[in-house]
């Protein structure tokens, strides 16, 4: 599909550096918009999918991702959709460890980890965020319409026997799962792992439903101020995530991607399943990288420079998981 990229002498080219002086050097990989749940923020029961003949092959990630290397990508992370869904997902991850990338991370649900840990602690690929909103099964039913929850932890605690750096992500909304605060820090605690508690986002199918399960990143602070001290944990500029120790020995963080957007400061771009390299998760505009030349690619990196935003845009309404969240 692409043309032949060497990768033998490699060498650095310009970095990516956007008007506004960001440097981009992570990257955020889908590799399917397919999943087994179906998170009341994310999709609806009967979503639609992409064909799966129009993914990008084990070989494209290759020759794509050597390529911005080259310019400085050097953390990639694996998301969806439900990447572990994806039927070569160990052939791709062959090829990307090929390229010796300092950090290749995956973000999953959980529910096909036991699958594949073995696998990834060879590759090592360590570090592994899950994706859990409730830890009782009726309020992990009423999110996800499916049911799961206790093999997602067992899975949790396989990984940790196994030394992998977990991070749970519980999208915290009000009336539903709200009330388990208290129990996702104590769950921290005990299975020593960082929960990092999300706002619920304007986009995709969420924006029918999100003005009323919103719940601002200061007030849950608040509310945990009143059970625990919190220490602040130094994060990089970049970082998504501001995080806490806590009196009692957890550490969990929070994205306040609607009350504290880190826009001006984001380094990350998103390539989709079928090939589309977008400037920012709330963008559906992008450049396509199917049938290119290097030549090509060239100029549409430069475009995609320019189409990253410094604030954070309006509600959107494109699918969330058909670019990778």
């Amino acid at each position: 599909m692409f043309s032949f990229l060497s990768m033998v002498n490699f060498h650095m080219d310009q970095l990516f550096i956007d008007t506004y002086h960001r440097r981009i050097h992570k990257l955020r990989v889908s590799l399917t918009d397919h999943c087994n749940l179906r998170c009341q923020y994310c999709m609806p029961v009967n979503a639609e999918f992409m064909d799966h003949g129009s993914y990008l092959q084990p070989a494209d990630y290759t020759t794509l991702i050597g390529e911005l290397q080259r310019h400085g990508i050097n953390e990639v992370r694996l998301t969806g959709g439900e990447p572990l869904l994806r039927h070569n997902f160990q052939e791709i991850v062959h090829h990307l460890r090929s390229l010796n990338l300092p950090k290749i991370s995956v973000t999953t649900n959980g529910l096909l980890l036991h699958h594949h840990l073995d696998f990834l602690a060879r590759s090592g690929i360590l570090d592994i965020n899950i994706s859990l909103d409730s830890l009782h099964s009726h309020t992990f039913q009423r999110i996800t319409h499916r049911l799961g929850l206790e093999h997602i932890q067992h899975n949790i605690a396989l990984a940790k026997a196994q030394q992998f750096r977990i991070k749970v992500n519980m999208v915290v909304m009000k009336g539903v799962n709200d009330h388990e605060i208290y129990e996702f820090i104590e769950y921290a605690k005990m299975q020593q792992v960082e929960v990092r508690f999300l706002e619920v986002m304007r986009i995709g199918y969420a924006c029918q439903q999100q003005s009323h399960w919103f719940i601002p990143a200061h007030e849950l602070i608040e509310k945990i101020k009143q059970r625990y001290e919190l220490i602040p944990v130094p994060s990089p500029l970049d970082a998504t995530a501001f995080s806490f120790q806590t009196s009692c020995g957890a550490r969990i963080g929070f994205i306040a991607s609607e009350s504290q957007p880190f826009c001006g400061h984001c380094s990350r771009w998103r390539l989709s399943a079928d090939g589309i390299l977008r400037a920012c998760l709330l963008k559906e505009e992008g450049v396509s990288l199917k049938n290119t030349t290097p030549e090509q690619r060239q100029h549409l990196y430069q475009t995609l420079l320019g189409m990253k935003p410094y604030l954070r845009p309006p509600e959107v309404h494109h699918a969330m998981y058909t670019i990778g969240g």
